[in-house]
């Protein structure tokens, strides 16, 4: 049984954390092959394998590996039992040990967060709506309270789409220029009515912003790169049917 791939960053360390590529699942066809998302049309038995083999990767106690109910809100989960969270959201902290905080994405960012000292371990879903609505800050302030430290968080942002490759419209560049001026300058103009947008480096920004110094980007585009990642605008301008999510988990 080949193992599930995963990218890492020892800015997180000793935190237990995956960045997991679509590599060492058994699902199959546009789902090919570790495609962790349970409201997706892959069969509910091949989802629940690959999650399992996430768990194992990471040495994740069964039941203890958890997703959200992901909607691009600004809704935070604090973590203090190992219960599946009811609620729609897209953000969970806590500061209970071992468990696995899992971040489901196809082209938006998935962000992990740690605070040594405290305790405190973080992590988003974060789409140009969640951040546009500022998930972000949220969890920074959700941390904050739990007892972190802002200049000790540590921040670091998996594969999401490039600005390359990630086309907005004029309404939407205007959308978070009026709401966040220090925006406009990570769109580019791309065609007459069309802008391209540096989502990830408009986030670490953000970050900046918020005190927390120490942000890693891990580099790599899920757009592009489609034997490592799934990608919802690829899968759409390719006029698939379906697409599957990668998973990205920090263990508390």
């Amino acid at each position: 049984m080949k193992s599930p791939t995963c990218f890492t960053s020892k800015s997180l360390a000793p935190r237990r954390h995956g960045f997991f590529t679509r590599l060492g699942g058994i699902s199959s066809n546009e789902f090919q092959s570790l495609n962790c998302g349970l409201n997706s049309k892959d069969l509910k038995e091949n989802v629940l394998t690959n999650r399992s083999r996430i768990a194992n990767t990471l040495g994740i106690e069964h039941g203890n590996l958890l997703f959200l109910n992901q909607k691009h809100t600004t809704r935070i989960v604090v973590l203090e039992d190992n219960c599946p969270p009811e609620l729609e959201a897209d953000g969970m902290v806590t500061t209970r040990q071992g468990l696995g905080l899992g971040i489901l994405t196809a082209d938006c960012q998935p962000i992990l967060l740690s605070e040594a000292k405290s305790g405190v371990t973080g992590a988003i879903h974060a789409g140009w709506k969640g951040t546009l609505k500022g998930i972000i800050g949220s969890v920074l302030d959700e941390m904050t309270r739990l007892g972190a430290d802002r200049h000790n968080i540590r921040a670091v942002i998996g594969p999401a789409i490039s600005k390359g490759n990630y086309e907005f419209g004029r309404d939407l560049r205007d959308k978070f220029v009026d709401n966040m001026p220090e925006s406009e300058h990570f769109f580019d103009n791309y065609t007459a009515h069309t802008f391209l947008f540096d989502l990830v480096g408009f986030s670490r920004n953000l970050f900046l912003k918020e005190e927390v110094n120490q942000v890693e980007i891990i580099d790599l585009c899920t757009y592009q790169n489609e034997a490592w990642f799934f990608s919802c605008r690829r899968s759409f301008h390719n006029n698939a049917k379906s697409f599957g999510l990668n998973a990205s988990v920090i263990v508390s």
